[in-house]
């Protein structure tokens, strides 16, 4: 059965547009010898879609002669006698609900090719960039195409969405980098038709108060069997998987309900030997009886990967995310699968607690997720900035309005809907390109279960930690990046705390090594390793740069991280300027 990875559209572009998005689009898809495309003309569109396996398995020619295109990696058997409505008729899109959980997009494109229509999951976990060019429009999975086709200039560049960039490391709602390239919202329909374009939220995932009232056992076994049958759901579609397992909570109940099921599960971790990631995960795999390998990704990899980055991400996002690149490229030779992952985190089963939403500052998060201040921002930018910060508070503010439930599920929506739409979703879609890639917790049941809770259900992950402590014992008892201790403290783990106490950190080694850990800071080393060549295209963009920003400030933060591996703000200050200066290169 074939899968579709992303596509293309395009309609009354001029061909030399036309070819500049094919091009930008080989770019990244000619990397891959298992990916192939297939192009089809439904009326005067043309949609490019690319893939492994036989794509006409997921392309559907409707009675009317409009054609419809699943994309990504929905969970279960994929069968189109699920897609209930047999045309496209503008007014009745809001009514269709996807059938599938899972990265999902379903593009629907009209007989004249005039209409488009496009679902997206409720997540959003498969960013959609749009925008037009004269009479002619283009959507595409890759942001570089739309930019390629559109061809906006540094003067196209829209101030807010680069102030949200600046600040947060992404957009907020439908913006970009560029005033006339829009990003689809996540649990939407979207519908092109002639001149306009016009976005619903369909609400499929939403806040209640359903299980306020719920007893605290029947909650535990609720989530517990929720989580299990998602999981479940998701791994049978695969003889075998690839698990990124890190110290979290969600790699690890993946993995704990696959060695459940006998699934041909093999757990990878990457980074420093002692990280408390790959310390955890190591000792998660041994309890659990699954191969498990670590990645040593070295220090050259930001060199190596940052420009194939950027032509797959373009400016979407800050430059953060090529150790995954590094990582997939790494196990090209280990046993075949898909990467499964829970990319969603700890979204759904804490109370979004790093969430900051301070709408004067334009700052989602707290302050060790902040990229600039709200204060550096104004002093780092030259370009008039008269209500442009006041327009960024203003829409976190209209997002966080719209929404619905109380404070705390208002908070987990919009980070559903920004952070992991906008940001997060880089993870799976890289997967997806290497091996295929599925979340079991894009799953609509266990997400609305999750989203009528109370809070105090959430705080701390505590329900969650009770799920772990009557259903997986024996993996409560191992520590990780979830708490400063395991959510079982046994005998054992106490005389060990208390022993490690005693001796320097350079003699906790062996059954000490837990309490040895040193958070990963593997960006920060390419950098102090290899220096600017590490941060392209800083260098390449230096005498254009000072038409927008004080380059003092980015050299400040280039030389606070060469200095010390402690603070991760001054680099991801350098990685969305990065995302800046990517669109100021000679072209």
């Amino acid at each position: 059965m074939g899968s579709i990875v992303g596509f293309t559209l395009t309609q009354g572009l001029p061909p030399a547009e036309v070819e500049l998005a094919l091009a930008a689009q080989r770019r990244v898809v000619s990397a891959f010898d298992d990916v192939h495309s297939l192009s089809l003309a439904v009326g005067g569109s043309r949609l490019d879609l690319w893939g492994r396996g036989d794509l006409s398995d997921r392309v559907q020619r409707l009675a009317d002669g409009s054609v419809l295109a699943l994309v990504g990696s929905p969970h279960g058997r994929v069968s189109w006698r699920d897609v209930t409505f047999t045309q496209l008729p503008a007014g009745r899109s809001q009514d269709f609900e996807l059938p599938w959980d899972g990265r999902v997009i379903l593009l629907g494109v009209g007989v004249d090719g005039q209409q488009w229509v496009l679902w997206t999951d409720w997540v959003g976990s498969i960013p959609v960039f749009h925008g037009r060019r004269g009479a002619g429009r283009i959507a595409s999975t890759l942001e570089p195409v739309v930019i390629a086709a559109t061809r906006p200039s540094a003067d196209d560049i829209f101030l807010p969405g680069l102030v949200s960039l600046l600040i947060n490391g992404h957009f907020l709602a439908d913006w970009t980098l560029f005033e006339h390239i829009r990003v689809v919202p996540a649990d939407s329909v979207t519908e092109w038709t002639g001149d306009s374009v016009r976005s619903r939220c369909l609400w499929t995932v939403k806040p209640s108060k359903d299980r306020y009232e719920t007893a605290w056992d029947e909650l535990v076994d609720e989530m517990s069997a929720l989580s299990q049958r998602a999981i479940t759901d998701t791994l049978k579609t695969a003889p075998s998987w690839v698990l990124p397992l890190s110290g979290g909570l969600d790699s690890r109940l993946i993995a704990t309900v696959g060695a459940d099921l006998g699934v041909d599960l093999h757990a990878y971790a990457w980074g420093p030997a002692r990280s408390v990631d790959v310390v955890h995960s190591r000792d998660v795999a041994r309890a659990l009886h699954i191969p498990w390998t670590h990645i040593d990704l070295g220090t050259a990899y930001l060199q190596r990967y940052t420009q194939r980055w950027a032509a797959w991400f373009g400016s979407s996002l800050h430059f953060h995310g090529m150790y995954q690149m590094a990582f997939l490229d790494a196990i090209a030779r280990e046993p075949p699968g898909p990467v499964v992952s829970g990319f969603l985190g700890d979204v759904l089963t804490s109370a979004s607690l790093h969430l900051h939403t301070d709408p004067d500052a334009c700052q989602i998060y707290d302050e060790w997720y902040r990229h600039w201040t709200a204060d550096e921002v104004r002093t780092l930018l030259r370009v008039p900035l008269d209500g442009v910060l006041e327009r960024v508070g203003a829409e976190i503010g209209a997002q966080l309005g719209s929404l619905p439930g109380t404070t705390f599920q208002k908070a987990a929506l919009f980070e559903l809907w920004t952070r992991q739409h906008l940001f997060t979703s880089f993870h799976p879609t890289l997967a997806d390109y290497w091996r295929g890639a599925a979340d079991p917790f894009l799953n609509r049941a266990y997400a609305r279960f999750c989203l009528s809770l109370p809070r105090a259900a959430l705080d701390g992950q505590r329900l969650l930690g009770d799920v772990y402590r009557r259903h997986h014992t024996r993996l409560a008892t191992i520590p990780g990046t979830y708490a400063d201790e395991p959510l079982i403290r046994t005998g054992r783990y106490l005389s060990k705390r208390r022993l490690a106490a005693l001796l320097p950190a350079a003699l906790r080694r062996g059954p000490l090594r837990g309490f040895r850990t040193v958070p990963p800071r593997m960006d920060i080393e390419c950098v102090q390793a290899n220096g600017w060549k590490a941060l392209w295209p800083l260098e390449e963009t230096r005498s254009r740069l000072p038409a927008w920003l004080d380059v003092s400030q980015v050299d400040e933060a280039y030389r606070a991280v060469m200095a010390s591996k402690k603070d991760m703000r001054p680099l991801r200050k350098l990685q969305s300027v990065q995302a800046l200066a990517l669109q100021l290169l000679d072209r």
